[in-house]
């Protein structure tokens, strides 16, 4: 997808399960314009199942899950993933606002700002290449609307050549599983202070 961002009036997309692919197809065909769709290696997830598939508008990323406290933009099978942080976040009292961005381009910069503006931390979750991915447009948004002291953690694949192997077993050796993510993110979250920051808004509330 990184590769094909370069390509002007391209669309780009990425399911997060094999429905939201189906409806991609469908979109795709009917659209008459060209489009990538990045297929997910490896399947579904084996332990999400998801219920909500809103309709597919070009453009237009899916809220999965609201909250004050971090913001996770995902696109692909990475959303899945991105569920499975957030639930266990939740468990530390860390509301997570939980994104399926849909579209790598172009991406729905009105719906990414507003998260942003609201929790101050970011983090954005792909199964690609560090750079000019997902992670990339986010930082280039934040840069474009000139945001102020906004958190922001990018998880992807390094700009190397990858190892063979399972694609459980890469995801771990990067650090891309829902555990490592899921313990950065805490880590991260008490360290800088954010919890108190959250804490305060809702005292303000």
């Amino acid at each position: 997808m990184a590769f094909f961002r370069l390509v002007p009036n391209l669309i780009i997309m990425a399911p997060k399960d094999f429905k939201e692919l189906e409806d991609m197809m469908e979109y795709a065909v009917n659209l008459k314009k060209p489009v990538v769709i990045r297929y997910p290696r490896g399947g579904e997830s084996k332990n999400i199942t998801f219920n909500k598939h809103d309709e597919i508008k070009q453009g237009k990323a899916e809220i999965l899950k609201t909250g004050k406290d971090v913001s996770i933009i995902a696109i692909g099978k990475t959303v899945a993933r991105a569920i499975e942080v957030a639930n266990k976040l939740k468990e530390k009292e860390i509301n997570a606002e939980v994104i399926n961005a849909r579209f790598l381009k172009p991406l729905d910069e009105e719906t990414i700002t507003k998260s942003i503006e609201k929790t101050k931390f970011v983090v954005t979750i792909e199964d690609g290449t560090i750079i000019n991915g997902l992670g990339t447009s986010v930082k280039e948004l934040i840069i474009d609307k000139d945001f102020k002291d906004i958190k922001i953690k990018s998880y992807a694949y390094p700009d190397e050549f990858i190892k063979h192997g399972e694609v459980e077993e890469l995801e771990k050796l990067y650090h891309q599983d829902a555990k490592s993510i899921y313990n950065d993110i805490t880590k991260l979250f008490f360290r800088t202070g954010s919890k108190n920051s959250s804490e305060e808004r809702k005292k303000n509330e």
